[in-house]
């Protein structure tokens, strides 16, 4: 006859094999610093705060970062001003991570505008990125978190490519160093070049 506490113990085994593994999350904090900044040609970034409204469902302020902190980081990150006049002006236009019956998914999205020194609009571009998951993997521990990491990868690719495309003249070419670093400020008679496609 089966051992009575092993009997016992049956269903707590059963249940740790069928324990999902973690999501994998990259270690450290979610920051765009190690790539290349885009150079703009304005006086000033503003970096609008907060974000648009929450939505049913949306769990995104119980991670760190929240989906509107990672999308505000990813511009403070990427974008620097090396102009003398005009200014740009960032919006978090979409930052959710939505919770369903089984289901998890993440919209990411923002708006660059380029100002004049008088406030008229110059040119804009916007980007967005959706990822999802479901079933087994939305329940997977640290799941939402990896869904946010891959969003906002793909946000980061995408808003770099429509700014390129769209707002290429406002990019500036700034010359590395003898370290490989960028000037902290722009040298005498910065001039706007257009990047190469990519």
């Amino acid at each position: 006859m089966p051992n009575r506490r092993a009997l016992l113990l049956l269903p707590l085994a059963v249940a740790a094999c069928s324990t999902p593994d973690p999501a994998y999350v990259p270690p450290g904090p979610m920051r765009f610093n190690h790539l290349t900044p885009l150079s703009l040609n304005v006086a000033a970034i503003e970096v609008a705060p907060g974000g648009p409204p929450s939505q049913s469902g949306d769990i995104g302020a119980r991670l760190l970062p929240s989906p509107v902190e990672a999308v505000r980081t990813m511009a403070q990150d990427r974008l620097i001003a090396v102009g003398t006049t005009g200014e740009a002006r960032f919006v978090v236009t979409q930052a959710a991570m939505v919770q369903g019956r089984d289901s998890l998914t993440c919209l990411v999205g923002c708006r660059l505008e380029i100002l004049s020194a008088e406030g008229q609009r110059l040119g804009f571009v916007e980007a967005q990125s959706r990822r999802a998951v479901s079933g087994t993997d939305a329940g997977r521990p640290r799941a939402a978190e990896a869904l946010l990491r891959q969003a906002m990868d793909d946000l980061n690719v995408e808003f770099e490519f429509q700014l390129r495309r769209a707002l290429k003249d406002w990019l500036v070419r700034l010359t590395p160093g003898p370290d490989g670093s960028l000037p902290e400020a722009p040298p005498a008679g910065v001039t706007v070049e257009q990047l190469p496609k990519t």
